[in-house]
């Protein structure tokens, strides 16, 4: 059998429950309150390649005519919302719409800190509907049934919470609701991410399993390139950009992963630097957030760990990352050195880098990568053709430069004898075996 093979009964099963009945793909809205899934690194929140530092929470826009989202600009490093059309067969039918922090304009007398230097934390309200409307924070669905997402990345900390917040200090947006009925204010789900709720989203995420394999090495050299177009039904952020790396379905023992790059600047927002001006030791703000995730190939494409921009030690400009099959980060291993875990090892997985909000005027993005179209399909739920993959990710080194992550698999002893450039030399020679 096939590792991608394994768990696709239970997904086939609230797939066919949802073309019985249409009305289970509504399931989510049947306790009438707001944001009832989050998606998250913690519990059942972690699938469908979920970000250590981000929290996103998911509403279904149903049988209303429009929805009211009001909130505080939280202390964060980025938030959204968007809107994802959707119809009978897929998750996502594409983006409706959305508006992202900058964009979202403060309601009468209040200001938006993303915007105004020196500003406080001033309140929005931003409206979805069917109809549209010509003026305001709006964004318009076009299908009966959408999901609306709420995103918001590296939330700062709270003082009156021990330093400790997932909203940067700020409640959770509240909604309010009209339709047939006349107009209420939802209130907020308890508990999130019921099992039931859930289970349905999960079908309509995943209506098939995974197929395929990730293919055969060629050679140690790993290689990371952006999908043409991200798969829709994994709701893709629309301000970022993504590339992945396949390291092949099973865990070579006795080597590890190596992974080198040059770091892009960044703002600190959670030390309380505003979002343009660079994190120290960075001379320009070059984009957001960006972050490496490792994901479990299979569903429901769960990341057991992430390197993001705040918690990755840099060292002359430059991060390198090891990922083990240890349980805990192993002694052999430099304080500069940042580690990842493997996991479960029956688990194949994959590699993605995001890049949130890259600066126009930056010319080693993911973005300019998919620019110069060193890109791949990705025929989801299909695994990427390896082969297509190395021809795109060799393209995006080239237009990347220093900023492009090389990765290679690499024997533990030659890191321990070598460190980074032992592994990368390596990995350029001939094969002897």
């Amino acid at each position: 059998m096939k590792p991608f093979a394994r768990i696709g009964i239970p997904a086939v099963l609230v797939a066919l429950a949802m073309l019985v009945s249409p009305s289970a793909a509504r399931a989510q809205n049947s306790r009438g309150c707001a944001w009832p899934l989050e998606w998250s690194p913690e519990g059942i929140g972690n699938w469908a390649i979920p970000d250590t530092y981000a929290r996103w929470w998911v509403m279904p826009f149903d049988n209303y005519q429009t929805m009211t989202i009001k909130g505080t600009y939280p202390n964060a490093r980025f938030f959204s919302f968007a809107a994802y059309n959707t119809n009978s067969l897929k998750m996502s039918a594409g983006l409706a719409g959305h508006l992202y922090d900058v964009e979202i304009r403060p309601d009468p007398g209040s200001v938006n800190p993303f915007a105004e230097p020196g500003a406080g934390n001033g309140t929005y309200t931003v409206v979805i509907s069917r109809a549209g409307q010509s003026s305001g924070n709006a964004i318009t669905v076009s299908s009966d049934f959408a999901w609306v997402v709420f995103r918001l990345y590296v939330p700062g900390p709270d003082p009156s919470l021990g330093g400790r917040s997932l909203m940067g200090g700020v409640p959770l947006p509240t909604i309010s609701v009209t339709g047939n009925g006349g107009s209420q204010q939802l209130q907020p789900c308890s508990p999130v991410n019921r099992l039931d709720d859930v289970n349905v989203f999960r079908g309509m995420l995943f209506p098939v399993d995974l197929s395929g394999s990730e293919g055969t090495l060629s050679s140690d050299q790993l290689w990371f390139a952006p999908p043409r177009v991200p798969p829709p039904a994994l709701l893709p952020n629309p301000d970022g950009n993504y590339m992945a790396m396949l390291p092949g379905d099973t865990y070579q023992p006795g080597r590890i992963i190596v992974i080198h790059g040059k770091a892009p600047g960044f703002p600190n927002t959670f030390e309380g630097s505003p979002i343009w001006v660079p994190a120290r030791g960075f001379r320009t703000v070059d984009m957001r957030y960006w972050s490496l995730c490792e994901v479990d190939f299979m569903l429901p494409l769960s990341s057991p760990a992430c390197a993001t921009d705040l918690t990755t030690t840099v060292e002359g400009g430059y991060y390198t990352i090891v990922i083990s099959d240890d349980l805990f980060r192993p002694d052999w291993l430099k304080p500069n050195v940042n580690w990842m875990p493997w996991g479960d090892e029956q688990y194949p997985k994959m590699l993605i880098l995001r890049n949130v909000l890259t600066t126009d005027n930056f010319p080693y993005s993911i973005q300019k990568a998919i620019t110069a179209d060193c890109t791949f399909n990705f025929n989801f739920p299909s695994i990427p053709d390896r082969n297509e993959v190395d021809t795109a990710g060799q393209c995006a080194q080239g237009v990347m430069g220093d900023y492009y992550p090389v990765a290679v698999w690499c024997d533990k002893a030659t890191f321990v004898a070598g460190g980074v450039r032992a592994c990368l030399k390596a990995s350029e020679e001939p094969e002897t075996k």
